[in-house]
């Protein structure tokens, strides 16, 4: 699934990213699922918003589901905060244990490392 958000600055993007971020590891059921996922900004800064605005969000979920601001949306999806509890605690865990694979990245650093993954098929290895 890709999902692409566009609006001005200040509109709220990164915090309906990181609500559709959290929105999907919870709805997979997969304590891993972070690793399956990439999130693409423009900038370093927007890219260091999301992994905290995500990190942030997860540990309040994983403390007290009620004081998160997604708490609202996630409810309609998921019912109860038991449930939105536990998982958060488990994917927070996960990516601390396995911040290497917790790809939040700029456009310009995944074409790079896209492009470098297939350097030998094009010969420029």
């Amino acid at each position: 699934m890709i999902r692409l958000l566009k609006s001005s600055a200040g509109s709220g993007k990164t915090f309906n990213l990181a609500k559709t971020y959290i929105s999907f590891l919870l709805r997979s059921k997969d304590p891993q699922a972070y690793r399956h996922v990439l999130a693409v900004t423009f900038t370093n800064k927007a890219t260091g918003e999301m992994k905290s605005r995500i990190l942030k969000e997860l540990a309040v979920l994983a403390e007290d589901p009620s004081k998160s601001d997604y708490i609202v949306d996630l409810r309609k999806e998921f019912g109860s905060d038991e449930e939105i509890l536990k998982w958060s605690k488990i994917l927070l865990v996960n990516i601390l244990h396995d911040y290497g694979s917790f790809c939040v990245s700029t456009i310009d650093k995944f074409f790079q490392r896209t492009l470098k993954s297939f350097a030998r098929e094009v010969g420029q290895y």
